[in-house]
Protein backbone atom coordinates (compact mmCIF):
# COMPACT_ATOMS: atom_id res chain seq x y z
CA UNK A 1 0.00 0.00 0.00
CA UNK A 2 1.32 3.34 -1.07
CA UNK A 3 -0.62 6.17 -1.33
CA UNK A 4 -0.01 10.08 -2.25
CA UNK A 5 -1.03 12.06 1.03
CA UNK A 6 -1.61 15.71 2.67
CA UNK A 7 0.92 16.17 5.52
CA UNK A 8 0.46 18.05 8.20
CA UNK A 9 3.23 18.36 10.66
CA UNK A 10 3.75 20.41 13.57
CA UNK A 11 6.78 20.99 16.48
CA UNK A 12 6.39 22.46 19.58
CA UNK A 13 9.34 23.71 21.33
CA UNK A 14 9.01 24.60 25.05
CA UNK A 15 11.92 26.06 26.98
CA UNK A 16 12.43 28.22 30.14
CA UNK A 17 11.45 31.13 28.30
CA UNK A 18 7.37 31.36 28.41
CA UNK A 19 6.73 32.09 24.82
CA UNK A 20 6.91 28.70 22.91
CA UNK A 21 7.83 28.21 19.66
CA UNK A 22 5.76 25.98 16.96
CA UNK A 23 6.41 25.29 13.23
CA UNK A 24 3.61 24.24 10.92
CA UNK A 25 4.25 23.02 7.77
CA UNK A 26 1.71 21.37 5.13
CA UNK A 27 2.75 19.79 2.41
CA UNK A 28 2.36 16.71 -0.17
CA UNK A 29 4.07 13.88 0.05
CA UNK A 30 3.69 9.44 0.24
CA UNK A 31 1.79 7.14 2.72
CA UNK A 32 2.55 3.58 3.08
CA UNK A 33 2.32 0.51 5.21
CA UNK A 34 5.17 -1.68 4.96
CA UNK A 35 5.62 -4.94 7.16
CA UNK A 36 4.20 -3.85 10.82
CA UNK A 37 4.53 0.14 10.15
CA UNK A 38 3.49 2.85 8.68
CA UNK A 39 6.21 5.47 6.85
CA UNK A 40 5.46 9.15 5.41
CA UNK A 41 8.03 10.52 2.96
CA UNK A 42 8.08 14.86 2.59
CA UNK A 43 10.49 17.49 1.02
CA UNK A 44 10.88 20.00 3.46
CA UNK A 45 10.86 23.93 3.15
CA UNK A 46 12.65 27.12 3.91
CA UNK A 47 9.83 27.33 6.67
CA UNK A 48 11.62 24.87 8.93
CA UNK A 49 15.00 25.87 7.80
CA UNK A 50 15.99 22.51 5.87
CA UNK A 51 15.03 23.29 2.17
CA UNK A 52 16.80 20.62 0.20
CA UNK A 53 15.74 17.80 2.17
CA UNK A 54 14.24 14.82 2.35
CA UNK A 55 12.23 13.85 5.79
CA UNK A 56 11.36 9.90 6.04
CA UNK A 57 8.92 8.94 9.32
CA UNK A 58 8.88 5.29 10.20
CA UNK A 59 6.29 4.75 13.00
CA UNK A 60 6.25 0.85 14.08
CA UNK A 61 4.35 0.13 17.37
CA UNK A 62 7.29 0.87 19.65
CA UNK A 63 9.16 3.17 17.89
CA UNK A 64 9.60 5.99 15.65
CA UNK A 65 12.58 7.52 13.59
CA UNK A 66 12.49 10.40 11.59
CA UNK A 67 15.60 10.22 9.18
CA UNK A 68 16.56 13.30 6.83
CA UNK A 69 18.58 13.26 3.81
CA UNK A 70 20.19 15.60 1.73
CA UNK A 71 21.76 19.00 2.33
CA UNK A 72 20.87 18.92 6.14
CA UNK A 73 21.16 15.03 7.05
CA UNK A 74 20.29 13.57 10.74
CA UNK A 75 18.35 10.36 12.26
CA UNK A 76 16.44 10.33 15.54
CA UNK A 77 14.99 7.54 17.03
CA UNK A 78 12.19 7.99 19.28
CA UNK A 79 11.25 4.77 21.73
CA UNK A 80 8.97 5.81 25.08
CA UNK A 81 10.83 5.94 28.34
CA UNK A 82 14.26 5.39 26.34
CA UNK A 83 17.29 8.23 25.68
CA UNK A 84 18.61 8.01 22.00
CA UNK A 85 21.73 9.92 20.65
CA UNK A 86 21.89 11.79 17.38
CA UNK A 87 23.88 13.74 15.63
CA UNK A 88 21.83 16.82 14.10
CA UNK A 89 22.72 18.75 11.32
CA UNK A 90 21.26 22.33 11.21
CA UNK A 91 22.00 25.31 8.97
CA UNK A 92 24.32 26.80 11.78
CA UNK A 93 25.86 23.54 12.20
CA UNK A 94 26.08 20.14 13.68
CA UNK A 95 25.41 19.06 17.45
CA UNK A 96 25.09 16.14 19.49
CA UNK A 97 21.49 15.71 20.83
CA UNK A 98 19.53 13.23 23.09
CA UNK A 99 15.93 12.61 23.01
CA UNK A 100 14.26 11.38 25.52
CA UNK A 101 10.65 10.15 24.83
CA UNK A 102 8.30 10.85 27.42
CA UNK A 103 4.97 9.33 25.15
CA UNK A 104 3.99 7.66 21.86
CA UNK A 105 0.74 8.05 20.52
CA UNK A 106 -0.35 6.49 17.14
CA UNK A 107 -3.49 5.89 15.33
CA UNK A 108 -2.88 4.95 11.88
CA UNK A 109 -4.46 3.01 9.75
CA UNK A 110 -4.24 2.57 5.42
CA UNK A 111 -6.17 5.66 5.33
CA UNK A 112 -3.72 7.67 6.97
CA UNK A 113 -4.16 8.56 10.98
CA UNK A 114 -2.27 10.72 13.39
CA UNK A 115 1.45 10.70 15.13
CA UNK A 116 2.21 12.60 18.70
CA UNK A 117 5.66 12.18 20.04
CA UNK A 118 6.46 14.25 23.03
CA UNK A 119 10.04 14.57 24.64
CA UNK A 120 12.67 16.22 25.97
CA UNK A 121 16.15 17.37 23.87
CA UNK A 122 19.01 17.32 26.29
CA UNK A 123 22.26 18.85 25.14
CA UNK A 124 25.67 17.81 27.04
CA UNK A 125 23.65 15.95 29.48
CA UNK A 126 21.56 19.61 30.12
CA UNK A 127 17.47 19.74 29.54
CA UNK A 128 17.23 22.53 26.90
CA UNK A 129 13.42 21.99 26.18
CA UNK A 130 10.29 19.64 25.89
CA UNK A 131 8.74 19.24 22.41
CA UNK A 132 5.90 17.74 21.01
CA UNK A 133 5.71 16.75 17.13
CA UNK A 134 2.38 16.34 15.49
CA UNK A 135 1.87 14.73 12.26
CA UNK A 136 -1.48 14.27 10.40
CA UNK A 137 -1.85 12.00 7.15
CA UNK A 138 -4.91 12.79 4.94
CA UNK A 139 -4.28 10.03 1.98
CA UNK A 140 -5.10 11.46 -1.65
CA UNK A 141 -6.22 8.88 -4.53
CA UNK A 142 -5.77 5.38 -5.19
CA UNK A 143 -3.37 2.97 -3.79
CA UNK A 144 0.25 3.77 -6.18
CA UNK A 145 1.27 0.04 -6.08
CA UNK A 146 -2.36 -0.70 -7.53
CA UNK A 147 -2.04 1.47 -10.76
Amino acid sequence: MKKDALISIKGLQRTDDPDSEEVTLVTEGRFYRKGNGYHIRYEESELTGFADTTTFVSVRPDMVTVNRSGKHPSMMTFEKGQRHMSLYNTQFGSLTITMATKNIESSFNDNGGKLVVEYDIEVQHAWLSTNTLSIEVECKGPDLDEK
